[in-house]
């Protein structure tokens, strides 16, 4: 569902002025662009939609109009790494410097190839796919998928016999039949790994990496990326197979920050990693501490609680038990109950003098038997004292 005024409504009917406007753009304001952190990634976005992949998901209004979305995130973060090559290297050089030299390039929702039958035949891609190569000259190929408060307990693709064919043909893991790699948190990143290790004999890559990102205050992303490194053979990729790493969203900013790029670096970070704001709104006026999520190059230190309000100590024998005047006035004031009370109904008139009568009681059903039996007791006496029919006789 899309609102008249806003963007990216949907599942739930919202009323126009219960929208959250921190989170959604006008629909103006967000074909202006104002969801994305540099003016030229607008421009980025339209040159990526136009040569995009046949079969890629974009879902358009909710980058252009929802500030918090992941494919918004990830373009808000990876556009200024297309634009600027040299500083795409000098960040993935600093986080893996033995797989990456120089980054050739980055394209957004890439897959190579979807709903092939020789590949996995369904539409898996990765949000990004970054081009390489390593210090040995060899061109490598990186696949990123990137989540931000998702949890990946979503559904999961559809059984397929390919599946546990590219699974046990891979080498990548120690049981590829195990049914944790079919389920729900791990089979979306079994599907993307080994669509990388796929690209290998077709001579699209001379070496590959997958890479799980994520924050790091998001510890479902963390749990899920340790239990899928359990089953792999070779989680570094040294022995010729297709590596996997999970990185957080706080290291690239780090890395951006070191390389230079401190202004992209600390608008990322206000935007998607400061929790500060958050734990304000949530401790109220009074919480106090140091920051939760610190900017790029500032100190790590955990969030302080306040302290928990102290009650006041009991009244000793010597004083008196009534309250104060300041604590009746600090009292809050007794609620009057929405319950209305019942109002007793009017009974029928009666004349000055004579008793009113009792109210009447619902009868047992063995009472109703009796009286049904005197009735027609009565009824059969008086036929037989009356055989001429004579219909004023029975009548008395």
């Amino acid at each position: 569902m899309r609102g008249r005024r806003g963007t990216h409504v949907r599942g739930v009917k919202v009323r126009r002025r219960s929208r959250v406007k921190i989170q959604r753009c006008l629909t103006d304001t967000a074909r202006a662009g104002a969801a994305f952190l540099e003016p030229a990634t607008r421009a980025f976005l339209h040159r990526a939609l136009v040569l995009r992949e046949p079969g890629s998901a974009w879902d358009v209004p909710k980058i252009q109009g929802h500030l918090l979305s992941s494919q918004g995130l990830l373009i808000n973060l990876l556009a200024p790494l297309a634009r600027d090559r040299d500083l795409a290297t000098t960040v993935f050089r600093t986080l893996m410097p033995d797989t990456v030299h120089t980054i050739t390039g980055i394209t957004l929702e890439s897959s190579i190839g979807r709903d092939d039958p020789t590949l996995l035949g369904d539409g898996t891609a990765w949000d990004a796919r970054i081009d390489f190569v390593d210090p040995d000259g060899i061109p490598g190929l990186i696949g990123l998928e990137c989540k931000y408060v998702e949890n990946l307990q979503g559904p999961g693709a559809s059984h397929r016999d390919r599946y546990y064919e590219v699974a046990r043909a891979s080498g990548l893991f120690v049981d590829p039949d195990a049914p944790a790699l079919y389920r729900p948190g791990l089979e979306q990143l079994r599907r993307e790994h080994t669509l990388l290790h796929l690209a290998l004999p077709r001579g699209l890559a001379g070496r590959a990496h997958f890479i799980l990102l994520g924050p790091a205050l998001n510890p479902r992303v963390a749990a899920a990326a340790t239990a899928y490194r359990a089953y792999l053979v070779d989680p570094t990729g040294a022995r010729g197979g297709v590596g996997f790493s999970h990185l957080t969203l706080d290291a690239i900013v780090t890395a951006l920050a070191a390389a230079g790029a401190t202004d992209t670096a600390r608008a990322f970070h206000a935007r998607y990693l400061d929790l500060d704001r958050v734990a304000a709104l949530a401790l109220g006026p009074d919480a106090s501490g140091t920051p939760l999520s610190p900017p790029p190059n500032g100190p790590a230190a955990p969030l302080l609680l306040p302290p928990p309000q102290r009650s006041s100590p009991p009244a000793s024998p010597g004083t008196s038990a009534a309250p104060t005047a300041a604590m009746a006035s600090s009292a809050p004031a007794p609620t009057r109950s929405r319950r209305r009370t019942a109002r007793p109904r009017p009974g029928p008139a009666t004349a000055p003098g004579r008793p009113t009568s009792a109210p009447r009681t619902s009868a047992s059903p063995a009472s109703r038997g009796r009286r049904a039996r005197a009735r027609s007791t009565t009824a059969t006496s008086s036929i037989t004292a009356n055989p001429t029919g004579d219909t004023a006789a029975e009548g008395r």
